[in-house]
């Protein structure tokens, strides 16, 4: 691995990884960044360290020894892959998008040299509440904790702030309530939790790290 630093983004479509991509885009530390998406119809953001590599996940699940990554090498993963039940009714594609692609992405990394990876998890992943969603997201924090990542950390953000693609009348109509509580159930803009993972992407701590959403509140400050 050279001195440079090369980045990938899964997921970079969304809330999050939109933010990430042009975040990492005006970070001097990186020289190029590679945004994994599904269609071209998903690359509206240009900049000239920037290149989007159309990403089949089910080629990547099923044949992983043959898929051909977008760069020999990377240094940083950050995932920001995720799906709603309201888009993704089916369960067994709900799992394959939350936690099997992460995954993949995961070991697709270390494969090319990667020293760090980020995932946007979600609050309350800890599995103290009972849900099917949080059951999938602390499901795939446990997977990405044992591909042991010599760094790797773990942002579980609440409710999201941010301009998204589609329009969500329930999240919408819930972010003024948010806006009024405290600590982790406090909303947060997705550019925080961007801006978290990028942050500690060059932590010279090491190990496995969770980003609670009270601490990634005003990163991208």
């Amino acid at each position: 691995m050279t001195n440079r630093k090369i980045a990938w983004v899964a997921g970079a479509s969304g809330l999050i990884g939109r933010s990430l991509v042009q975040q990492l885009c005006e970070d001097k530390q990186y020289e190029e960044v590679y945004a994994f998406v599904r269609s071209q119809n998903s690359s509206d953001y240009q900049h000239q360290k920037l290149s989007y590599f159309i990403c089949d996940w089910n080629k990547l699940l099923q044949n992983p020894s043959s898929f051909e990554a977008p760069s020999h090498e990377v240094s940083d993963l950050f995932c920001a892959l995720g799906s709603t039940k309201k888009k993704t009714p089916n369960a067994m594609e709900y799992v394959r998008i939350d936690v099997e692609y992460p995954e993949a992405f995961a070991k697709l990394g270390k494969e090319h040299g990667a020293g760090f990876y980020g995932l946007v998890s979600a609050n309350g992943a800890d599995g103290k509440m009972p849900s099917t969603y949080l059951s999938m997201k602390k499901d795939v924090e446990h997977r990405i904790k044992h591909c042991d990542y010599a760094h790797a950390a773990i942002a579980r953000p609440s409710l999201l702030l941010g301009d998204r693609e589609e329009f969500r009348l329930g999240e919408k109509a819930s972010e003024f309530i948010c806006k009024l509580l405290p600590g982790n159930l406090k909303a947060i803009d997705g550019a925080d939790v961007a801006a978290a993972l990028i942050r500690s992407a060059s932590s010279k701590d090491l190990g496995f790290s969770i980003l609670s959403s009270k601490s990634m509140q005003g990163a991208a400050k």
